[in-house]
């Protein structure tokens, strides 16, 4: 195509500098730089970005196939593999049974949790599917090598080659307890024996998502995956394996969460940094082509409350997996949180994956998100910080080094704690769980089994907000009543109605029965409110002497609600305690410490009851 044939010739390019000239005369006083937002990986985001932007990033005209991978190693299509994962009880014979049926119903594959596999009937699943079609992959607890011996010998008895298996075997002993024996590494070497010759199946796994799920950035999950995978590599290598076998049967197990563009880039920092990896271990290059990432959407992001919300999460974290080139792909059910997913939670977490490939076309694109200047900068700034971290890792002894000494745990803890305080305060958002609460959900479960639960997750970024739900839910079946709390508006101000609507939402999210009543005074608001019901009044004034006269009127109230000041009391707090004032409630305030404090009088409420 000649330069008169491109198309759109008729438009002048546009600089930079012209672009940010256009946006900060459309902002008028507003700060072009105002704009720009701060990660939790110590990344400044701009609000757009150009040519100039990735004008030195080497990797920036790399094709799809062409080392070092970043956009992946698909030359045909973007087809990924729908996986369903099943968990194994007893013999698995149901559970075998169930993914025979899901076969039928657009899975392409089956990931089993088999938490005891010497009980699993490996005759059965052979008999029942066929494993050289499908992709099956197994997660093992313990002695992986005994499991595929078995495995191996029975197809044998059907002259059946397992050189012909697809899928993965995940046994992650570094990730899940942050070391590996002498003896883990020797099962691990028989894994890989006995797999080298299956190119479709492979024996080493290592889960990103033991970082991603307890609230780890997106830069310590890149980092510490890869400070895994070399120490699987080192371990291995040391104890007898060949390093082509262990580069080549490795695979990444990545979750995708909500942050879209942040989650197809991790995938392509990850193929980048891989590729050093290779590089450094002086390996073929093309062994890095040979990564495995299997996606899954991410158990951080899951809510117990207003769960069908999990749908609309789980379609955007499978377009981002997607749309980056994930090799594998599996949608949890979205009830998945509170109770074992039925066929109905099932279906809709295989038909995510099916209408992205038949209805959006996905799978018919190689790197669908090719050319977006944001993506490559994203891309080069998340490698470039995962990769120093990554660094920092290995000069401390590695992986197991510095988990021993607490660097690792230490470092996602100073991260998942902010990330919770984000939430506790607003400025992240989990609907349905911290705003636009379903005010007509029905929790038709044991709040308090599932809390005791072993299987209830409390990593996630919901679970303190799903507690304090969980308490009012508890206080509702003990006295057949939801706990009441009346925003008392007094006053006509626009920051009383945000105050107001603020303390409505809160309360309501918190399971609360909320009512917001407007008053002309502080006379009519006591008057009115001396018989209420309510355990918590709320008071919204900008009228300092509304908001000084208003305690000591209902501070005496027979039921003794809660009083709650919707408002910032900065310097002034002791005074409004004085006042009659037990807590205060504002955009930014600590959600979870308020709903503590609440619960903890409720408790104390019933057991006067």
């Amino acid at each position: 195509m000649t330069e008169e044939q491109k198309l759109f010739s008729e438009f002048n390019p546009a600089t930079a500098a012209e672009w940010e000239h256009k946006a900060q005369k459309d902002l008028r006083d507003t700060s072009l730089d105002s704009l720009t937002w701060h990660t939790y990986e110590n990344i400044d985001v701009k609000p757009y970005y150009a040519k100039e932007d990735i004008a030195n990033l080497p990797f920036a005209t790399h094709l799809p196939g062409q080392f070092p991978y970043l956009r992946g190693h698909k030359t045909a299509d973007n087809s990924w593999k729908n996986i369903q994962q099943i968990t194994v009880s007893g013999v698995g014979r149901a559970a075998v049974d169930k993914a025979a049926d899901a076969l039928t119903r657009g899975a392409d594959g089956i990931h089993f949790f088999i938490p005891k596999h010497k009980e699993f009937d490996i005759a059965y699943l052979a008999d029942v599917i066929d494993l050289t079609k499908y992709s099956i992959s197994y997660t093992l607890q313990e002695q992986p090598q005994l499991f595929l011996k078995n495995l191996f010998a029975e197809l044998e008895s059907r002259q059946v080659s397992p050189h012909n298996l697809h899928g993965f075997l995940n046994f992650d002993p570094v990730t899940v307890k942050s070391t590996i024996t002498d003896e883990e590494s020797s099962a691990i070497i028989e894994v890989l024996n006995l797999t080298k010759d299956s190119p479709d199946f492979y024996g080493i796994t290592v889960n990103g998502t033991s970082f991603s799920g307890i609230g780890a950035s997106f830069t310590q999950e890149l980092a510490y995956t890869l400070n895994a995978a070399v120490a699987y590599t080192d371990k291995l290598t040391e104890a007898g394996a060949a390093l082509d076998d262990v580069l080549s049967n490795m695979q990444f197990q990545m979750a995708a969460g909500t942050n879209y563009f942040f989650e197809i880039a991790k995938v392509r920092a990850l193929r980048l940094l891989w590729a050093a990896v290779v590089e450094a271990y002086q390996a073929k290059p093309e062994l890095a082509a040979l990564l495995r990432i299997h996606s899954v959407t991410s158990s951080w992001y899951q809510t117990t409350l207003d769960p069908y919300v999990n749908m609309l999460r789980a379609t955007t974290e499978a377009m981002a997996a997607g749309i980056s080139g994930c090799d594998s792909l599996t949608v949890a059910p979205f009830d998945s949180t509170f109770k074992a997913p039925d066929e109905f939670s099932e279906r809709i977490a295989r038909n995510v994956s099916i209408i992205l490939k038949e209805e959006s076309y996905l799978d018919k694109a190689i790197d669908p998100a090719a050319g977006s200047y944001y993506l490559d900068s994203l891309t080069n700034a998340l490698a470039t910080k995962a990769w120093k971290l990554f660094k920092d890792v290995e000069t401390r002894g590695g992986f197991e080094a510095a988990y021993a000494d607490g660097f690792i745990l230490g470092s996602i803890t100073e991260i998942s704690r902010k990330k919770f305080r984000n939430i506790a305060t607003g400025r992240e958002v989990l609907v349905g769980t911290n705003k636009y609460p379903n005010p007509k959900e029905v929790i038709d479960y044991d709040p308090e089994a599932l809390i005791q639960s072993e299987a209830f997750d409390t990593t996630r970024a919901a679970y303190p907000s799903e507690v304090m739900r969980m308490a009012t839910e508890l206080h509702l079946r003990k006295l057949q009543r939801r706990p009441r709390a009346v925003v008392a508006v007094i006053g006509e101000t626009v920051q009383r109605h945000i105050n107001a609507t603020f303390a409505q939402e809160f309360f309501s999210c918190a399971g609360f029965e909320t009512d917001v009543q407007q008053f002309a005074s502080v006379e009519e608001a006591s008057d009115k409110l001396e018989n209420t019901t309510a355990e918590v009044v709320v008071v919204s004034s900008s009228e300092a002497a509304y908001v000084r006269e208003f305690g000591p009127r209902i501070r005496n109230h027979h039921a003794k609600p809660t009083i709650i000041l919707a408002d910032d009391p900065q310097h002034m707090k002791d005074e409004m305690v004085a006042n009659g004032y037990q807590e205060f409630i504002f955009e930014d305030c600590d959600m979870t410490v308020l709903l503590d404090i609440i619960q903890r009088r409720l408790s104390e409420g019933e057991d006067k009851n």
